[in-house]
């Protein structure tokens, strides 16, 4: 018997989930307000869902040809975005092959190469927790990814993304004080900060 992995449910998978449009790969905009390797973080995290939770699979070869092309020029075109360049050949040519930066505090992230290794008998019982990624629909997923806490009281619980557009748009509460001080534009912030944030009569 011939164990396989459904390649065109994934494929509508991926379709489903914003990364392709057209039979082509398309840049998933919802994170494009992350850093650099958070968005790796995101794309790397769905690859490798993909990869634990099909590592039986006869066809993993076929799958991963699938992934790479599609996530990874998904990617590809988001950071062509992000930084304008105009093109996937000068985001190649700027970050190398695959994508590679180097964080201020001298962490190199890059876009993960998969193995191709098949394991007949690593089953697994559960959907990988990496794969909700693929639907994310806000930045809680690059948060967590990150295992970032909050900048104001310092919880882990429900840590996600606050970010204004400009920072001429800050005034002087707590948080933007923060985010002043720090000099960016994104900051992390537990579910109770957030919303305490964007909705103080609630609070």
């Amino acid at each position: 018997m011939v164990l396989s992995c459904p390649i065109n449910k994934i494929k509508q998978k991926l379709i489903t989930a914003g990364f392709i449009k057209n039979d082509e790969s398309y840049p998933k905009f919802i994170w494009l307000p992350g850093t650099h390797h958070q968005i790796l973080n995101q794309y790397n995290a769905v690859l490798r869902g993909f990869m634990n939770y099909y590592s039986f699979a006869q066809n993993k070869n076929r799958l991963i040809s699938i992934l790479i092309l599609y996530l990874k020029g998904s990617c590809v075109k988001l950071l062509s975005r992000k930084y304008s360049l105009g093109s996937q050949a000068k985001v190649y040519k700027k970050f190398g092959p695959n994508l590679t930066i180097r964080t201020s505090n001298n962490k190199i992230y890059s876009f993960i190469r998969p193995s191709y290794k098949i394991n007949i008998w690593d089953f697994k019982t559960n959907l990988s927790t990496y794969i909700p990624t693929l639907y994310s629909q806000d930045l809680v997923s690059i948060a967590r990814l990150d295992n970032l806490v909050c900048s104001l009281c310092g919880s882990g619980h429900k840590v996600e993304m606050h970010h204004v557009r400009y920072m001429k748009n800050l005034n002087l509460s707590k948080i933007d004080k923060l985010m002043v001080k720090a000099n960016r534009k994104k900051i992390p912030l537990c579910r109770d900060c957030h919303m305490a944030k964007h909705y103080p009569q609630l609070t």
